[in-house]
C-alpha cells in the first residue's frame, strides 16, 4: 500500500472513532474508571479488527 492509501484508511478510522466518542460522551451521565477502560479497549480492539476483516474479505472475494 502506498502512503495515500494508508493515510486515507487512518483518517476514516479516526473520524469514525471521533464520532462514536462524541456520542458516547453525550450518552453517559456519570462515567467511572471501569467505563473509561471498557470504551478504550473496545475502540482499540475494533480499530484493529475491522481493517483485518476487510482485508481478508477483499482477498477472498
Amino acid at each position: 500500500m502506498d502512503i495515500v492509501t494508508i493515510t486515507g484508511i487512518a483518517t476514516g478510522l479516526a473520524m469514525d472513532a471521533f464520532s462514536v466518542s462524541i456520542a458516547a460522551g453525550l450518552f453517559i451521565y456519570k462515567p467511572y474508571g471501569r467505563y473509561y477502560f471498557r470504551i478504550a479497549f473496545h475502540f482499540g480492539f475494533f480499530q484493529f479488527l475491522m481493517p483485518i476483516i476487510g482485508y481478508f474479505a477483499g482477498y477472498f472475494i
